[in-house]
C-alpha cells in the first residue's frame, strides 16, 4: 500500500521491529504512521518524519521509536519515500522534510 504526503508518494507499512535502511542504499526519507478507525474508512496520523541518514538506520533502536506506539501498545508502521519514481525529491531529501514539516505539526492526521 501506498500514501501520499504532501504530494509525495510512500511506501508501506512496514513493521518498526524489522525494518532497517542500510548504509549502502540510498538515503530516503521516512514517515511514522498510524491507522486507525474502521477498514472501510481509515485515518492515517503522521506521527514522525525524518531521514534515514548515510550511516543506515535500524528502526528498532532509532531514538524515536519509544514513542512511536500508542498509548494502547500499538505499533505505527513505516512508509518510506518512493524516490525511484520521484527523482526530484530524491535529489533534495532536506526539502521534501521541510515541505512536509510545514505542512504538518507532528503528531497530525493525514489528509
Amino acid at each position: 500500500m501506498s500514501i501520499k504526503i504532501k504530494g509525495y508518494l510512500f511506501t508501506g507499512p512496514l513493521p518498526i521491529d524489522k525494518t532497517s535502511r542500510p548504509a549502502n542504499k540510498a538515503e530516503t526519507v521516512f514517515a511514522i504512521v498510524q491507522k486507525a478507525g474502521p477498514s472501510f474508512a481509515p485515518s492515517f496520523q503522521l506521527m514522525d518524519l525524518g531521514r534515514t541518514g548515510a550511516e543506515g538506520v535500524v528502526f528498532v533502536q532509532h531514538p524515536r521509536a519509544a514513542s512511536w506506539r500508542t498509548a494502547e501498545g500499538v505499533p505505527a508502521g513505516i512508509y518510506l519515500l518512493d524516490t525511484t519514481t520521484q527523482p526530484e525529491a530524491a535529489a533534495d531529501l532536506d526539502r521534501v522534510v521541510a515541505e512536509i514539516l510545514a505542512t504538518y505539526t507532528l503528531p497530525a492526521v493525514l489528509k
